[in-house]
Order: C-alpha cells, then sequence, then structure tokens
C-alpha cells in the first residue's frame, strides 16, 4: 500500500511539473510580445545541451528572438545557426525564421556580409510562400543594413523593391528617407531632392503623415539649405513652422524648425534674422542631440553678432554628457554581467544576497577601473598637450621669420619665375583671375571651390566649379600655398598663428580671423614646407 502511495505521489509531481519541452512552447507563445518573461522562461530548462532535433532548434529560436525583444547581443546565439541547417527541406516557414535570425546573429558578430546573405535567404523563403507581408519586412531589414553601412545601390535596390511590393511610395517615408540622406551624402543632389518630392507628395495622406512632417520634411529644408538653396529652403522651414504652430500634435516641434530657421538666415548673412528665430527656441525643450546643435549655433551666433567666441557652456554641457555616459556604460557592463550569471544558474529571478553582493562589487571594480583609466589617460593627454602647445610654439615662429624674410629679402628663383597673377580654371569654361599675392585660402564645397581673397583690405570669395586637386596642380610653382586639410588650401603667407583647438590643429588666418582646420596626414606638409622655404 505504501508503495502505491509513493507512485500516486511521485506521478502527481511529475504531472505538476513542467518538461523542457513545455517551457519552450510556452517561450514561444510569450517572445513576440513579452520577450523578458519569455527569456525567464527558457531559463527554466534545466540542461539545454540534452536537447536534440527540433527542440533544440527551437529553443535557440526563441532564445535568439527573446534576445532581440530584450535588448540583447546575439553574439553568444551560434546555435541559431543549427535551426536553420535542421529546417532545411523541412519547414520552409520554420527556416524563414531560422535564417532571420541567423542574419541578427551575424549582424552582432560584424559579419556584414554573411548578415545580409542569411536575410536575402529568408527573403527568398518569403517570397517562395507567397508571404508579402513577410517579404516586405525582410527587405526592409536589407535596406537598413545597406544603409548603415553606407552602400547606395543596394540601399537604392531594396527600397524600390519594397516600394512596388508595398503598392507605392505612400507609406515607405523612413526607407525613402534614408534613400535620399545617402543620395545627399554621395554628392547626387538631384536624385536627393526627387526623393524627398517624392515623400513630400504624400505627408498629409500617408500612413506615417507626422514622421514625414517631423523628419522627412525638415531634412528636405535642411538638404536644400546646405546646398546652397537658401531661399528655397528657408520658405520650406517657414512652412513647416506654420505648420507646426497650426498642429496640436506636431506643436512642440516648431522647437527644430525655429532652430533651423536661424542657422539658414545666418549662413544667408542675415544676423538679426537669425538671432530673432533663435531667441524663440526653448532649449529646455529639446532633446540632448539637439540641445547640443543649438548651444554650438547660438555660440556662433554670438560671435557673429558680438565678436565674442565663449565656449563655457558648451564645455559645460559636453562634460555632463560625458560623465553620464561613462556611467550609463558601466551600468550597462554589470547588468550584461549579471544577466550571464543569472542565465548561467538558473536564478533570474531568484538572485540570492550572495549574488546581489557580487553584482554590486563588479560594478564597483567597474567604476574604479573606469576612473582610474581615466586619471592615466588625463595624464597622457596632458603631456601630449603640452609637447604640442611646444611644437606649435616652436613653428609658429618659424613661420613668422619666413613671413619676414620673404617681406625682406626676394623670393626665391624658382618661384620668381611664375606670375604673379594667376588664372584658375577648372571644370567648365569659366575661369577666375587674381593676384597670387591677394589669394588667402580656397574651400572645397560639392562640386566647387570657393576661393577668399584680399581686395581693398575686405576679404571677397568666389566660386569656381572645379575640383580642390585641380586647383592644386595648378598652384604647383608657388610653394606658399599648402594643401592643409582634404577641403582646404592657404597661403602661408596669409596665416597669422597656427593654433590648437580641441585636439585639432588650425590654422588662424590674417584680416578676416577665419581659422582652418589643419588634418593630421597634412600637418606634415606644412611643416616641411616652412623648412623649406626657410
Amino acid at each position: 500500500m505504501k508503495r502505491i502511495n509513493w507512485l500516486l505521489i511521485t506521478l502527481l509531481l511529475a504531472a505538476c511539473s513542467k518538461t523542457d519541452k513545455q517551457f519552450i512552447i510556452e517561450a514561444e507563445t510569450l517572445v513576440g510580445e513579452h520577450a523578458d518573461s519569455a527569456l525567464y522562461v527558457l531559463n527554466k530548462v534545466e540542461d539545454a545541451t540534452r536537447l536534440k532535433g527540433e527542440w533544440k532548434a527551437r529553443y535557440w529560436m526563441a532564445m535568439a528572438q527573446a534576445h532581440i525583444g530584450t535588448y540583447q547581443a546575439l553574439s553568444e546565439d551560434s546555435l541559431v545557426l543549427y535551426a536553420a541547417e535542421y529546417y532545411q527541406d523541412k519547414d520552409s516557414a520554420m527556416l524563414c525564421k531560422a535564417h532571420a535570425l541567423a542574419s541578427s546573429y551575424y549582424w552582432w558578430r560584424d559579419s556584414f556580409a554573411k548578415a545580409k546573405d542569411m536575410m536575402r535567404l529568408s527573403v527568398e523563403e518569403s517570397k517562395r510562400a507567397n508571404d508579402r507581408k513577410g517579404t516586405i519586412s525582410k527587405l526592409r531589414s536589407l535596406a537598413r543594413m545597406e544603409s548603415l553601412e553606407g552602400n547606395l545601390d543596394g540601399l537604392k535596390r531594396y527600397t524600390e523593391e519594397v516600394v512596388k511590393l508595398d503598392g507605392g511610395d505612400k507609406n515607405q517615408a523612413k526607407l525613402l528617407n534614408s534613400l535620399a540622406i545617402e543620395y545627399f551624402y554621395h554628392g547626387n543632389y538631384d536624385a536627393a531632392i526627387a526623393t524627398m518630392e517624392r515623400i513630400a507628395a504624400y505627408r498629409d495622406t500617408a500612413a506615417d503623415s507626422i514622421y514625414i512632417w517631423n523628419d522627412v520634411m525638415r531634412n528636405y529644408a535642411d538638404m536644400l539649405v546646405a546646398m546652397g538653396q537658401l531661399d528655397k529652403g528657408i520658405q520650406l522651414q517657414e512652412y513647416i513652422l506654420d505648420h507646426y504652430q497650426h498642429s496640436t500634435i506636431l506643436e512642440d516641434n516648431k522647437i527644430g524648425a525655429l532652430f533651423s530657421l536661424s542657422h539658414a538666415w545666418l549662413l544667408k548673412g542675415d544676423k538679426q534674422k537669425a538671432r530673432q528665430y533663435m531667441d524663440m527656441v526653448d532649449e529646455e525643450k529639446a532633446t540632448d542631440a539637439t540641445r547640443f546643435c543649438m548651444i554650438a549655433h547660438r555660440m556662433v551666433l554670438n560671435y557673429a553678432t558680438t565678436g565674442r567666441y565663449d565656449m563655457t557652456e558648451i564645455a559645460e554641457y559636453a562634460n555632463n554628457k560625458r560623465d553620464k555616459r561613462e556611467k550609463s556604460e558601466a551600468v550597462a557592463e554589470a547588468k550584461e554581467w549579471s544577466m550571464h550569471n543569472l542565465r548561467d544558474h538558473e536564478l533570474m529571478l531568484t538572485v540570492s544576497r550572495q549574488r546581489q553582493l557580487i553584482f554590486f562589487l563588479a560594478l564597483t571594480l567597474a567604476l574604479i577601473s573606469i576612473i582610474f583609466g581615466l586619471s592615466v589617460l588625463a595624464g597622457k593627454r596632458k603631456k601630449l598637450l603640452a609637447k604640442q602647445e611646444e611644437e606649435l610654439k616652436l613653428l609658429n615662429e618659424q613661420l613668422k621669420s619666413l613671413q619676414n624674410v620673404r617681406k625682406e629679402t626676394p623670393v626665391a628663383t624658382a618661384e620668381h619665375a611664375a606670375p604673379t597673377h594667376i588664372t584658375f580654371t577648372g571644370s567648365t569654361s569659366d575661369t577666375l583671375s587674381l593676384d597670387i599675392a591677394n589669394l588667402v585660402y580656397i574651400e572645397a564645397v560639392g562640386n566647387y571651390v570657393k576661393v577668399y581673397q584680399l581686395l581693398d583690405g575686405k576679404i571677397k570669395n568666389d566660386m569656381l566649379r572645379a575640383t580642390l586637386k585641380q586647383i592644386e596642380e595648378q598652384l604647383s610653382a608657388y610653394p606658399m600655398m599648402v594643401r592643409c586639410h582634404r577641403a582646404f588650401i592657404v597661403n602661408l603667407e596669409q596665416v597669422e598663428q597656427i593654433i590648437s583647438h580641441t585636439g585639432t590643429t588650425q590654422l588662424v588666418m590674417k584680416n578676416c580671423h577665419d581659422t582652418i582646420p589643419v588634418s593630421r596626414s597634412n600637418m606634415a606638409q606644412i611643416k616641411t614646407a616652412i623648412k623649406d622655404m626657410l
């Protein structure tokens, strides 16, 4: 009788306890909307290494989905590749999902080519299954991958395929916006504007109309301003601002529009208009990224209107953000460590006091390590800055000596043979003539160069369609004309001082006091030019 009772009790306990397979099934039902709960259930599986065949595949697919849903790295989910291999020629729907998850795993491992290959396989499975919605979703993922890698051709191909499957441009504003931005960064301005106009056509009727008004329209206006179409850009920004002011949903977004208008008017040269719009901005309501840009813009605006250049506010803001970021990174590192520990010991919601002590000890050690590392870096940086200051001091002395020598003595024979008047030619029939002594510096602006020269004590600039390389070749006979940056050529005779500013070397020009950046690769060229001419 006792044996029967014990047998009944054992059977009852077995019936009340869940098996590993039941945990996996439960996790699969939760993972779509409650990924954290699904992860908790999966950690109840006693020994995942005992799982075989389909259950092993399902377990790792559910685990990968849970990690994605809880914004955790998939770098340890390599067994999701087992699922992709297992479902080959077995279940097309599960194979499609496995390929998509494998793509995410490879992306986390920085194997971008393999990630795209897996996602393409998933797209093919969706197409074979006539899963239009799934195909669109996966094509969007491919387009985002191409966008993150800056691959314009791939982004264009997948975006147009999504638009075609979706029945038009109307509900794909985010993808088209990414495409327009890539066109812009690749210098294809006509295509960028045409794409923006495609999206703007549906600004009031698309499902993501708010996104179009909030992001796309502003990007469109900013592109116009960046391309030099200031009047058109300002007109569009004012139209956007008017829309925001009459919208209960988008009213708070007028901060960004006001800031953009101030920036555009300053570029146009109207400081009063720029100040007027900037004074209307309530920076406390802006996002962190936007506020940083606004502080920087106001600093430039103050300099343009008052001549004062005060970096105190932007420095304080940057320091505060850096401190917050470092603390956040330390906490995130400790949290990741804690999550691994909990997974290994299957104690997701039952952390013991000993585990809590280890967690806080690790956090403390991490913070101490960060502080120590920062102090070491600060010491090294201080020594490096001192060395750079000495080098810049010596270089400035050499530059002054060179400029004095060239004023007092005739120029070298090779340079004397070069004409004092030069005519620049570019990609078109247009030319630009000037006295070489009046040339201050030249700046690359898209497909044009902007030539700054000193005339009657004032700085004047002219635009010429040409590349900086073409201009550099035409100035080869003038050793004082030196390429200091991929976008600038300067006349060393017009350099007032060489300074170091926020870790970068800059040239302060005479008469205009413009600051020109010097890239590390071109700094040696400047030193050599000064040394050779002394």
